[in-house]
């Protein structure tokens, strides 16, 4: 598929309440797939996530006005998952959350099946308010490389992070800033995730944070040297 952006092209599409179901080739040619090195297709998505992100902020992408509450299925929390966001460290949070809208809800709205509800076709709802916009993150909290940490989501708020309801329903997800795919993060950003752990969910055994590699298989987020090398680090710091 071409990857030459069409500016006016994907405009004239998310101004309808349905883009999603009028990009479907798009999105699932070019955003659904895990892509680790492909500069160009990279380079592509974020031009389509600046818009997306440009447009939600000028409210000009059609959202729904309510929706199912899937944070009824919240349960008693028992998991940290631990992801990276594999995009440039200072990444805005309007882009992150238009990345949560595109590779998220547009997927799962495409089922047609969110939980028993019929959807595609609907404009998107997440239930999910941060400041009080809709948001669609789909991590609880963003750490940064300098130990920054920001909250995206409430606790009672369930993400959808993990590719795993199950999991999604009992789990907080924490997202590290930055591309950890071939290196591990700076150790200010690991000693941030560790505190905040402690903070917020000691009553969380250590065993039970995890990397998402752990929990959804084919996968390498937070990075392939999670497993054999910073894990430890962090579980250490705990």
């Amino acid at each position: 598929m071409n990857l030459d952006f069409q500016r006016a092209y994907w405009e004239e599409k998310l101004l309808y309440p349905d883009w999603y179901v009028r990009l479907e080739d798009e999105l699932q040619q070019l955003f659904f797939p895990v892509v680790h090195r492909n500069p160009q297709l990279k380079a592509f998505r974020n031009q389509v996530y600046e818009l997306v992100t440009e447009l939600v902020l000028a409210k000009k992408l059609p959202l729904a006005h309510d929706g199912p509450n899937l944070d009824l299925h919240r349960q008693p929390l028992q998991t940290i998952i631990i992801h990276h966001t594999e995009e440039v460290p200072e990444m805005s949070l309007g882009k992150l959350s238009a990345i949560g809208l595109v590779r998220q809800y547009a997927y799962q709205y495409l089922t047609d099946n969110v939980l028993g509800h019929r959807v595609k076709g609907q404009p998107i709802w997440s239930g999910h308010f941060r400041a009080g916009a809709m948001v669609f993150f789909a991590y609880h909290w963003l750490v940064r490389p300098d130990g920054t940490m920001e909250r995206l989501l409430e606790d009672a708020y369930i993400g959808w992070h993990a590719g795993n309801w199950e999991v999604n329903t009992k789990s907080i997800a924490i997202a590290l800033s930055g591309n950890y795919e071939d290196t591990a993060p700076p150790l200010t950003q690991i000693a941030a995730v560790a505190h905040l752990i402690k903070d917020q969910y000691s009553h969380i055994p250590r065993e039970n944070v995890l990397g998402h590699r752990e929990v959804k298989e084919g996968i390498t987020c937070p990075g392939v040297y999670f497993l054999t090398d910073w894990k430890e680090t962090l579980l250490n710091n705990l």
